[in-house]
């Protein structure tokens, strides 16, 4: 057991290093790289004081026993200021959230340091760290972790549903590799949390829970890294980011609408509705809402508002919509017989195979194959009637 867990810690550290240089070598890094190279750096040095516990490396152990300690309490805010800084600007970001690390920061001076002073000077005053209402405190850190994950979570669902009213495209928007991330690392840690509930009531675990949580830390490190190192950001309107127009939203539906502003509205329509038939906008790949309010002479506030009060849908959703009738239109075209449907799916403004499946299934009930052969198929009974 204790080589597998070697090999482990050693190919650990080896990848959170090259992950930490890849991110060192990005030029002109954003506030999202930054965090990123402080996450790794704690991870780094969690993998690390492990691998002393394993070897019994007494002076690494002190010496890494600061960052190992506060990575749990001071991870979960730090995940939550990443998720922010993907979609936010950066001004005042990071001013705006540090009251989130004040937790960690009392963690750290009323616990840690004294842990450290007590086990090197044995110093009487500092006893109490080492008594069971700490090492419960300490115990009970991972449902702090645990709460920043769900707020994460919940905080990036929000953004990705605004990104549908700005964005026609969400191939490098849709940040699902981090939705995917934070439900792992709420698995883990409640897995984590599990296990030390069960050695409060039953004794010691069979093998030593840290190890595991650590493992399985390890691999979504991997995950991380791979996606994280050059996720750029993406900034949402500030207009989306207001309250009141989030509710605006979402109660879309159901808002009554002026008759003067239903008119502005439906003239605004029209042109929408001509520029996208006449000019085929939406075969852009990068169409987004500023490009098409410029195009018919709005703000992108205007147009996304008249969307969604207006016409009961998301810049995403119409946009996509046209994207599928040309699709519909090019498959019967000899000009496009030597096309797969994913390559007559680009040239109608599509990026990805699998929102391009979703996305035709969904406006037409069909796979795009199935369409084609239904629509192959119709049209032989057709010829064989004349």
């Amino acid at each position: 057991m204790d080589l597998i867990l070697d090999f482990f810690f050693v190919g650990g550290i080896f990848i959170i290093s090259m992950i930490i240089f890849q991110l060192l070598k990005v030029k002109s890094k954003e506030l999202p790289q930054k965090i990123l190279i402080v996450i790794f750096f704690l991870l780094f040095f969690v993998a690390f004081y492990f691998y002393a516990l394993l070897h019994n490396i007494v002076w690494l152990i002190r010496l890494l026993f600061f960052p190992n300690d506060i990575t749990t309490i001071t991870l979960g805010p730090l995940l939550f200021l990443y998720v922010k800084s993907l979609f936010l600007k950066e001004d005042g970001l990071v001013k705006n959230i540090l009251v989130h690390f004040i937790p960690a920061f009392l963690f750290a001076i009323s616990i840690t340091i004294p842990t450290i002073l007590f086990n090197i000077f044995k110093i009487d005053e500092l006893a109490y760290t080492h008594t069971d209402w700490i090492r419960t405190i300490i115990r009970i850190d991972s449902l702090y972790f645990l709460l920043y994950l769900f707020l994460s979570l919940r905080l990036l669902s929000k953004y990705r549903k605004l990104t549908k009213h700005k964005y026609s495209n969400l191939t490098h928007h849709d940040f699902n590799w981090i939705r995917i991330m934070l439900i792992s690392a709420i698995g883990i840690i409640s897995m984590d949390l599990g296990i030390k509930i069960y050695e409060s009531f039953y004794g010691d675990f069979r093998w030593n829970a840290d190890y595991l949580s650590v493992l399985a830390m390890i691999i979504l490190v991997i995950y991380l890294g791979y996606y994280g190192v050059h996720q750029s950001k993406v900034l949402l309107p500030s207009f989306l980011l207001n309250n009141e127009i989030t509710a605006e939203i979402s109660k879309a539906k159901n808002k009554i609408i002026s008759p003067t502003k239903k008119e502005e509205f439906k003239t605004l329509k029209n042109k929408l509705e001509f520029l996208l038939d006449t000019d085929q906008t939406h075969l852009d790949q990068d169409l987004t809402l500023g490009k098409l309010a410029q195009k018919i002479s709005t703000t992108d506030k205007i147009l996304s508002t008249m969307l969604n009060q207006y016409m009961n849908t998301t810049f995403y959703d119409l946009i996509n919509k046209y994207r599928v009738q040309a699709v519909k239109e090019k498959i019967h075209l000899d000009t496009y017989k030597n096309y797969n449907l994913f390559g007559i799916a680009c040239e109608c403004g599509f990026k990805s195979r699998t929102s391009f499946n979703r996305i035709f299934k969904k406006e037409t009930g069909l796979s795009p194959s199935e369409y084609k052969k239904g629509s192959q198929k119709g049209s032989t009974i057709f010829f064989n009637i004349l």
